[in-house]
């Protein structure tokens, strides 16, 4: 007797490798996570670091972040305006 299992099933979503079966062996990938570029670090630890001070940051399509907290936002174009901005609110480093 078969059952079948969510990646199997008639509702399964389309994977382009098929089922996965072992996500524990030794060549499994998490996708490209792994090689993850330098600057996507950075990013992620200022962030990090805003939310750890109760800021809410979110990445905009443009490139840009949105930092939110008490209903007031401010937006930083890039990755360097959002160190400026966590700098002036004494979040940096």
């Amino acid at each position: 007797m078969t059952t079948n299992t969510p990646q199997e099933g008639p509702l399964a979503l389309p994977t382009p490798n098929g089922p996965h079966t072992d996500t524990n062996a030794s060549d499994f990938r998490i996708g490209d996570a792994i090689q993850q570029a330098p600057e996507g670090k950075a990013v992620a630890t200022k962030i990090a670091c805003l939310a750890l001070a109760g800021h809410a940051v979110h990445q905009n399509a443009d490139g840009g972040f949105l930092v939110c907290k008490y209903g007031m936002t401010h937006y930083a174009k890039d990755l360097a305006a959002l160190q400026a901005f966590a700098k002036k609110l004494g979040v940096s480093k």
